[in-house]
């Protein structure tokens, strides 16, 4: 399973590490962007009991967080998964997708390129529907629509300036007086 984080730890990560950032993050990510979140059906057993936390949680669970996958390819050079299914590397746990969705796969050239699965709900990509079984390359910032999920993807030059920005802006709302 690749590794998944949520925005707001990567945010904190990034204030704490400053440069040291990018070298403990190479990698490119697809960030499942925050939204409407379609419970799925208990169908598969992908859902556990949920405990409250004892304590309030609010300043480190924002509302509408988004959780970013790392791009890491298989060293057996096979694609990463994507699907509701909890057997996928990169698991969407949302109604609207299907269970085995996509597969992303790291090209010769160093890009990564997403290819829809043959049996799979429909996928756009900026807008354009995705054929089945047919390798598009992803473009740093191109968004995926599954269903009701929108998935960004991002070399990891760009989604360090990203998370910058946002750590920029929360830095600037802490020294902000009240």
């Amino acid at each position: 399973m690749a590794r998944a984080l949520l925005l707001s730890l990567l945010v904190r990560q990034h204030m704490a590490l400053k440069e040291k950032f990018r070298a403990k993050y190479p990698h490119p990510w697809l960030v499942w962007e925050a939204g409407a979140w379609n419970v799925p059906e208990v169908v598969e057993g992908n859902v556990a009991a949920t405990r409250l936390p004892l304590t309030d949680l609010r300043d480190c669970l924002p509302a509408g967080d988004a959780l970013c996958f790392e791009l890491v390819g298989h060293t057996d050079g096979s694609p990463l998964r994507l699907g509701r299914a909890s057997n996928n590397a990169l698991v969407v746990n949302d109604a609207t997708v299907s269970r085995e969705q996509l597969h992303l796969s790291p090209t010769l050239e160093g890009r990564w390129s997403v290819t829809r699965v043959a049996a799979s709900r429909p996928v756009t990509l900026g807008g354009t529907a995705l054929e089945p079984e047919q390798p598009t390359v992803l473009q740093p910032g191109a968004q995926l629509h599954v269903g009701d999920v929108r998935l960004t993807f991002h070399e990891a030059e760009d989604f360090n300036e990203r998370i910058g920005r946002i750590a920029a802006q929360v830095l600037a709302q802490t020294a902000a007086p009240r």
